[in-house]
């Protein structure tokens, strides 16, 4: 049961803020007419396709790394942690550059002449793409730390995106930059989640390293 509800709560956890920073991003937007605000529905839906992708992929990434690291296969951990990142970082790269490439025809989808509305959703789609190049990495990782047993940083990890480094920044930005600090909110907290994932990968490779010279050392095979 406490299995269960270490990789439960903090995906329950991450739903949660999801749908908090969605309210709070349209509850800032709102502030600035009916265009910024009718702009933020598209944004979401675009990048929303993006993410739960990615998530689709890594749910197939989940059972292979938990098998692999409890059974102490760590050449098959290392493996299917370095496909995973590769290639949900190819897949993150191609989606988030056309959005950075053509934001102005993708919204323009999403409504009948409202040139204003296309304008904001055009520089939110841009900032959103260019940022999402990070999600892949760093979704890997707070999927890895949940499968691993790691339930804390796990936690931690998968509350990053949008709560730890999203709720300061929805909260202060807005009143530096009004708009632009909607339009960005998201893409700083993308940046910001991406630098934390980076420490905690390399503190995670360390300890597997340590746990892998452990267990050859108790096996009596040679490292090699």
């Amino acid at each position: 049961m406490s299995e269960i509800l270490k990789i439960g709560i903090p995906t329950l956890l991450f739903q949660v803020l999801t749908s908090m920073s969605i309210s709070m991003i349209n509850n800032g937007a709102k502030e600035y007419g009916g265009s910024a605000l009718a702009a933020m529905g598209p944004l979401t839906k675009i990048m929303s396709m993006g993410t739960l992708i990615v998530f689709g992929f890594l749910k197939g990434f989940q059972p292979i790394a938990g098998f692999s690291y409890g059974a102490k296969k760590f050449d098959r951990l290392y493996e299917a942690m370095k496909t995973s990142v590769l290639w949900s970082t190819i897949f993150c790269v191609v989606f988030g550059l056309i959005a950075a490439i053509f934001p102005s025809q993708i919204m323009a989808l999403f409504t009948k002449g409202d040139t204003e509305m296309i304008r904001i959703g055009a520089a939110a789609l841009r900032a959103n793409g260019l940022s999402f190049i990070f999600f892949g990495f760093y979704t890997v990782y707070s999927f890895l730390f949940l499968v691993m047993g790691k339930a804390k940083e796990g936690c931690f990890l998968g509350a990053c995106r949008q709560g730890i480094c999203f709720m300061p920044v929805i909260w202060f930005l807005p009143g530096i930059l009004e708009l632009n600090g909607v339009i960005y909110a998201q893409p700083v907290a993308d940046v910001l989640a991406a630098i934390i994932t980076v420490f905690m990968a390399l503190n995670l490779h360390k300890k597997l390293s340590v746990e892998e010279s452990h267990m050859v050392l108790q096996s009596g095979i040679p490292e090699k």
